[in-house]
């Protein structure tokens, strides 16, 4: 696994903060579109509120699991997970030097292999 620089640390966490950010968006405008759709407006509110619910927990887990107690020797492993989850872009991780940037991507093939 590579060792990040203290500057590429600083590039990870901008990244893991880009990341965190651009997870929170997507799962709120899939919450807008569950909260407009016939479905929410016509269907039983008990059942609309457990399902919404669920969506909540579970996307905490995911975030708590993903962002929670992140130090610096988890930063290339987080950015890697965003990368592989398609949340960051290969334009993102441009960012590193070319020694990470191939990693990053040599990992992505390999398990897109698997």
């Amino acid at each position: 696994m590579i060792e990040l620089t203290k500057s590429q640390k600083k590039i990870a966490r901008e990244l893991i903060d880009l990341g965190l950010q651009l997870e929170c968006k997507s799962f709120t405008d899939k919450i807008t579109k569950f909260t407009n759709s016939s479905e929410w407006k016509t269907g039983n509110p008990h059942e609309n509120y457990l399902k919404l619910y669920k969506k909540v927990i579970s996307f905490d887990k995911h975030i708590a699991k993903r962002y929670n107690n992140v130090t610096g020797s988890h930063y290339f492993m987080t950015v890697w997970g965003l990368f592989y989850d398609e949340v960051l872009t290969t334009e993102d991780i441009s960012r590193f030097d070319s020694e990470v940037q191939n990693e990053l991507l040599r990992l992505k093939r390999a398990y897109e292999n698997e």
